[in-house]
């Protein structure tokens, strides 16, 4: 009955769907329940690090440490912080009481926090975790499936140390996004989503069919 069970739940986590009833849950309690998942999955790979996106969120764009996503037709910016997972710097977020929700986040000894600010008649979230962070604007009866589907991908972030070394240690990374700090919310419109949409008449674009993944920079 047990590996049933486990089977069931792997089938749900592969097809999109959360085992958590999550409009049943507060925002505390979705991170809490995914990022206390221990999984190993990567559908995606790139130079240093992998990671999962579940079914649903599709890959439109990438250029060296970022991601744009998509998850039910809204933009998702991921960032990965390389170089300061390499050092181990650490989270100073502080929680604010003026936002819409602001949680830190401390799991698995890995730091982060979810910041959701409201904007017009928009939220705008700011969820780090892992040495990475998403960035996305949503509606609000979205909130909690976009963030259940961040925290899975944040969550399967695996970063590869031997190729990390060489990269960093040869300055073979492209750090002109660096100006960006993971560990501090902007508690403004997105930094990220808009530094994306000026960049992106530069040439960069690599489209993805949205019927199809495809995995660039493979690393195994």
């Amino acid at each position: 009955m047990k590996k049933l069970f486990v089977i069931f739940s792997l089938i749900l986590l592969f097809s999109g769907c959360s085992v958590v009833h999550i409009n049943e849950q507060s925002y505390e309690e979705i991170v809490n329940d995914v990022l206390k998942e221990d999984f190993n999955i990567k559908n995606v790979s790139f130079s240093g690090y992998s990671y999962y996106l579940p079914k649903g969120v599709l890959l439109k764009k990438n250029h060296s440490l970022n991601s744009v996503l998509y998850y039910n037709h809204k933009k998702m910016y991921l960032y990965v912080d390389l170089l300061s997972y390499y050092h181990k710097v650490k989270n100073d977020y502080e929680t604010s009481k003026d936002n819409y929700y602001s949680l830190k986040i401390d799991q698995n000894g890995k730091q982060g926090y979810l910041e959701i600010t409201k904007i017009s008649t928009k939220y705008f979230v700011e969820f780090m975790y892992n040495y990475a962070k998403v960035e996305a604007y949503v509606e609000e009866e979205d909130l909690k499936k976009t963030i259940t589907q961040i925290a899975y991908i944040l969550n399967s972030i695996r970063y590869q140390d031997t190729v990390l070394s060489t990269l960093i240690g040869d300055n073979s990374l492209d750090y002109n996004e660096e100006n960006f700090n993971i560990f501090k919310a902007t508690r403004e419109e997105g930094s990220f989503l808009d530094y994306e949409e000026q960049d992106r008449s530069q040439g960069d674009e690599k489209i993805k069919d949205e019927n199809k993944l495809e995995i660039e920079d493979k690393v195994e």
